[in-house]
């Protein structure tokens, strides 16, 4: 008899243990931590179902219940665990947006509809800009055959910041498109990373046709750079503190000439101006970030004026401040440093669309006081609007 009691004992024990177990489990899957708040001073028994929380994620997000066995309760833990944590959505230090609102998930689960109009839409965009490009700077490979032609020197690395930033901005509208397509956070930012590059090593192979140049391998190490660094900084949050930025306004509205030749401003380098953007503010020590203005930030950028190529332009004049760095090739090269502005810490925020247009359009460069570094140097009230 004593042992038949002892056996059912063991049952019970195991059979409670394999449930306790179970129900850990099924906790940790969900990401959930269950933790029983029991006052020692309290000695009524009640209180352990009167005085439950349940910690979301483990992080210190605690919602109170009257019963953490509640379906209720366990779905809304299940929801709050298929998107990022907000402590991970920030940009330095902005929350970032995105078109749908909200947290973005971090499952994949396609949408249809949307997916379908992304892909009929890239389709089309892809196809208009290859027959434009066709027509203009792709208009004679036909007829050529493909090679590699590195030209390092010749656009005095100018080019190599705008495939770099090329690259980067093409990953960040892709990775937006596809979060509002269903694609999970992660796996939205490496595709977008991936995606980003090929597009730009399509442009490669192309540019390789071309009967004047070729596949630039500089270009390519600038393409990878790019979308590199955009998958990066998902993964190393303190490079959010750098953000690339890109401004163009034609060089004759600021009193100097376009790239000669040039065929789209796609390849109008001169009217181009590329700057990489510090957040002094979040990178300040916390006694420090009372005397500074959260929004100012300093940005580094690098330009080339009056770009000229007097191999196939002999008779045109170069620039009496412009130097060459190959026989034939002359520009007038300019460091620029200039004070930026943070417009999600400017503007208002609003709604789902604004706040993300807003977050959008800090990705490019809005004119500001500047010092232009080259030949000659100057100082800029609005760059890249000249005063003399």
């Amino acid at each position: 008899m004593k042992n038949k009691y002892i056996n059912r004992l063991i049952k019970f024990n195991v059979l409670i243990s394999f449930c306790f177990y179970n129900y850990i489990c099924y906790s940790v899957e969900l990401g959930n931590l269950i933790a029983i708040d029991i006052f020692s001073n309290n000695n009524d028994t009640n209180s352990i179902l009167n005085k439950e929380y349940l910690i979301v994620s483990n992080e210190e997000n605690i919602v109170p219940n009257d019963n953490i066995f509640d379906k209720e309760n366990i779905d809304a833990a299940e929801k709050h665990n298929k998107y990022i944590n907000e402590k991970d959505f920030w940009y330095a230090d902005t929350k970032m947006s995105i078109l749908i609102g909200g947290l973005p998930s971090l499952e994949t689960k396609i949408k249809p509809i949307p997916t379908t109009i992304l892909a009929v839409g890239l389709a089309g965009a892809f196809i208009l800009q290859h027959q434009l490009q066709m027509k203009t700077i792709w208009k004679n490979n036909k007829d050529a055959y493909f090679k590699f032609q590195d030209d390092l020197k010749e656009e005095m690395f100018i080019d190599k910041c705008g495939h770099f930033y090329g690259a980067y901005i093409t990953s960040y509208f892709l990775r937006e498109a596809l979060v509002g397509c269903g694609f999970g956070w992660n796996t939205a930012n490496n595709v977008a990373g991936i995606l980003g590059l090929t597009y730009s090593t399509y442009v490669e192979i192309w540019d390789g046709f071309g009967p004047d140049y070729g596949f630039s391998p500089s270009d390519f190490i600038a393409d990878v750079a790019g979308a590199t660094f955009f998958i990066a900084q998902h993964y190393y949050p303190s490079l959010r503190n750098i953000t690339p930025k890109f401004i163009y306004f034609p060089s004759e509205w600021t009193g100097y000439k376009s790239r000669i030749p040039t065929a789209m401003f796609i390849d109008d380098y001169s009217s181009q101006f590329f700057f990489y953007s510090i957040n002094i503010y979040n990178l300040l020590p916390d006694k420090w970030k009372t005397y500074y203005p959260s929004w100012l930030e300093l940005s580094v950028g690098y330009t080339v004026r009056n770009m000229l190529d007097k191999v196939r332009h002999p008779d045109e004049e170069q620039c009496s401040e412009c130097t060459f760095w190959k026989d034939g090739y002359w520009g007038s090269p300019r460091v620029v440093l200039a004070l930026d502005y943070n417009l999600e810490k400017i503007l208002p925020s609003g709604g789902n669309t604004w706040n993300w247009f807003r977050q959008t359009l800090n990705r490019f460069k809005l004119p500001s006081p500047a010092l232009e570094i080259g030949k000659v140097t100057r100082f800029y009230i609005l760059f890249p609007f000249k005063l003399w």
